[in-house]
Order: structure tokens, then sequence, then C-alpha cells
């Protein structure tokens, strides 16, 4: 997949991470920028700056639950929204027109196998990006309640 690749991927990460955000607050959840790959836009508090934070996210649905995963693109580091979610899981989700309230969970290494290969399926980039890194790339669960 294109998207994956080291060169392109940051570009597609900064177009995507720009117009995402505002394409779906507009449409409350429903559309999106990033191409076809299904995306919410996380809303979570800053660990550090308590600030609120918005991400869009590609997402993987599972048994009325969403997962994201921590990529990054490849990228040495961990995105920051991973150690709010640690830190702070009460958390928000815009997705296909509603407004979701819950909680974010970090998957345990013996629950990331189901949701690494229904990731796989939606965006199969991820095995490239996985191949690229030493870290291991973070799994969440945002169940709605």
């Amino acid at each position: 997949m294109c998207l994956s690749h080291p060169k392109i991927t940051p570009l597609a990460m900064k177009i995507a991470s720009t117009l995402d955000p505002l394409v779906l607050r507009l449409s409350r959840g429903r559309y999106h920028f990033s191409f076809v790959i299904p995306v919410l836009l996380l809303k979570c508090v800053g660990s550090k700056t308590g600030k609120l934070r918005e991400v869009p996210l590609l997402f993987v649905p599972h048994q009325g639950k969403y997962y994201v995963l921590g990529s990054q693109g490849a990228l040495p580091t961990e995105p920051a929204w991973c150690s709010n979610l640690r830190k702070r899981p009460k958390v928000t989700w815009l997705v296909r027109g509603a407004s979701i309230q819950g909680r974010a969970r970090e998957l345990s290494d013996e629950e990331r196998s189901v949701i690494w290969d229904k990731a796989l399926e939606i965006y199969p980039g991820y095995m490239n990006y996985k191949k690229r890194l030493t870290r291991t790339i973070p799994i969440f669960e945002l169940a709605p309640g």
C-alpha cells in the first residue's frame, strides 16, 4: 500500500490530520478526508497540558467497541494521545454521526492478535509500519459508557 511508504506517510498524515478534524466536525463524524479508511475524531485531555485535544484516527470496529492503534506512521516514538489515554482514559469520540462518551483501555499482549488482524484487513500498511519499528504499536479499546 503506497500510503505506508516511508516517503509518503508523513505527507499523507499531515494532510489528513489538518483536514480531517474540520471535515469530521462539520459532518458530525459522517465524512472524512482520509481516503477509504474508517476514521473517528478522538477527543481526549492532554496528559501534560490538561487541554482538550482532537485527533483523527483510523479505527477498527469490533463487537460494539472501537479500537485505535498508535502507529504514528511508523515514527520511532508513539503519538502523544497514547499517554493522554493512559493518564486520562475518559474520552469522547465523534464517529458516523454520533458523539460517544466512554473509556479507553490499552490492550494486553494476549488481547492484541484479533484486533491486529482486523486492523490489517482495513489498512494493510500497518504491516509495513511494524517492520520498520522496534517499538510495539499500542492498541486501545474505546468502549462506550
